[in-house]
């Protein structure tokens, strides 16, 4: 089953169960991660590790327990400042308490004692994996490649761009010289059309004197 923390960090949780009775009265319960694979990596960077948290919610004595005998169940962990903790979580009498809320959160190792009684005793609950160290690695290199990705597109945008001016540049500059070279060539024919112009004017007076008679 899985829980949705703060913060968006994912926690999954495990069925979780022991039990305590005359011939095996203590559990120690001191989670390890299942691969050892990348261990040394691990250990360097303790984001990489997820979180074990233990939530002990129910305590069930087996009616095979003596009558009006009273089992009783003794943790021993680590508070706050490192501090050992040693204290009873429940008690039950035999033929009378079958079943018992406990509903403790237990955040580091400990050790479960049955302290009284023979039992036999079972304590159920959930083994809580906090997997937010993983998916924060995995996101960061997400950013990452992601990062690195738009860095590369604007690179290929900016390409393109300069690609693009280049080519546009000598179109115009070809434009203009044409446009130069029309202007020049209708300048040279219209100078051309008036000395044509100029030229049959002169050969027509020249042939209108010939023409006319000596007075």
């Amino acid at each position: 089953m899985a829980g949705i923390l703060a913060g968006n960090d994912v926690e999954q949780e495990y069925l979780w169960s022991c039990t305590l009775s005359g011939s095996d009265k203590e559990y120690s319960w001191a989670p390890e991660d299942p691969t050892t694979e990348g261990k040394e990596d691990e250990e360097n960077d303790g984001n990489v590790k997820p979180g074990h948290r233990l939530l002990i919610k129910s305590a069930i004595l087996m009616p095979s327990a003596k009558k009006d005998e009273v089992t009783i169940v003794q943790i021993e962990s680590e508070g706050y400042n490192k501090k050992t903790v040693i204290v009873p979580i429940c008690a039950m009498k035999g033929g009378s308490d079958y079943q018992q809320y406990v509903d403790l959160l237990v955040p580091t190792k400990a050790k479960l004692k049955l302290l009284q009684g023979e039992g036999p005793i079972h304590l159920l609950g959930s083994h809580c994996v906090d997997f937010s160290g993983f998916r924060d690695v995995e996101a960061g290199d997400s950013e990452d490649e992601d990062e690195a990705t738009d860095n590369d597109d604007e690179m290929e945008v900016a390409e393109e761009v300069k690609e693009k001016g280049d080519k546009k540049t000598p179109t115009k500059e070809t434009k203009d010289d044409d446009k130069t070279e029309k202007t020049t060539m209708a300048k040279e024919d219209s100078g051309s059309k008036k000395r044509k112009a100029s030229t049959e004017q002169t050969k027509s007076a020249e042939k209108k004197k010939k023409e006319s008679p000596a007075k």
